[in-house]
């Protein structure tokens, strides 16, 4: 079985690479540096591939290049602190990575000669309104052009985070309706303190982070290490279950979605609107 997994280089992402590869998958380890990559793809025994998701034209040129997949693995993701920041083509950088580059990424492997008969995308309890303290609620309208020219969850960098979940989330859904013969499934990771999610925050906080994270992990039920939550999702990998198009959680088995994830007509307005975002840029 040949898995492709985004941002395998560190965090829950190398964590599940390690977990495929030691089950016998073949690995096509990728990630933005090019040292990181050919050093866990040597590690692993996988196949290593640089891929910048920030880069739409880079993102189609690397998926005509990648040998058929049986499963994708779509974990990349950012989490910038303040002020938002943007891509060489002036998209706020969260949106971009977190889900326009997996948007090309799937759109182009969909319509390859041999789509994969599985993917994973990556969601977050994040997402679901007043569910987590001290996170903003997600934007949820489909206005993805604000949230592109960083208008829009302006000032707060976990915002643009919950609301690329938000994202990520509802377009399970809308691949699963449009892909049906692929089994796509959305993996709510956990609270997961030790994935460097947090390294572009100030040096204070990270200790802060990784001190109360310790504790955490220890006494909060949804709370857990990178390396736990990647061995559950390579099982999901290697053993799909529950409906395409669900949701499936660390903790729990199932997943939550809110009610703005769940509904099928926003699901598919938002990867109308992702496409869209991509094929003529910001506005």
């Amino acid at each position: 079985m040949r898995v492709l997994v985004t941002g395998a280089t560190r965090g829950l992402g190398l964590a599940t690479a390690r977990t495929l590869a030691r089950r016998g998958a073949d690995v096509v380890v990728s990630g933005r540096d090019p040292a990181a990559v050919t050093r866990v793809a040597g590690e692993i025994g996988g196949t290593p591939v640089v891929l910048d998701l920030a880069r739409p034209s880079h993102v189609r040129e690397v998926a005509a290049e990648l040998p058929a997949l049986d499963a994708v693995v779509a974990n990349a993701g950012v989490q910038f602190a303040g002020a938002p920041t943007f891509t060489a083509d002036g998209v706020e950088e969260t949106l971009a990575i977190n889900v326009l580059g997996h948007v090309v990424l799937l759109d182009a492997l969909m319509a390859g000669p041999n789509p994969p008969g599985e993917v994973v995308l990556l969601g977050s309890g994040t997402h679901l309104p007043g569910e987590i303290p001290f996170i903003p609620d997600p934007v949820e309208d489909l206005d993805l052009g604000a949230l592109a020219r960083g208008e829009a969850a302006a000032e707060s960098g976990p915002q643009r985070y919950s609301t690329s979940k938000l994202h990520t989330t509802a377009l399970t859904g809308a691949y699963a309706r449009a892909y049906p013969d692929t089994f796509w499934t959305c993996y709510d990771p956990g609270l997961m303190t030790d994935t460097g999610l947090a390294r572009d925050r100030p040096a204070w906080q990270q200790q802060i982070f990784r001190t109360v994270g310790r504790g955490v992990t220890a006494f909060v039920p949804f709370a857990v290490t990178s390396e736990r939550s990647g061995a559950t999702l390579a099982s999901l990998v290697l053993n799909p279950t529950g409906p395409s198009g669900g949701v499936v959680a660390y903790h729990r088995g199932f997943g939550d979605r809110s009610a703005r994830a769940a509904d099928p007509e926003y699901q598919d307005g938002l990867l109308a609107a992702a496409r869209e975002l991509v094929a003529v840029g910001v506005r």
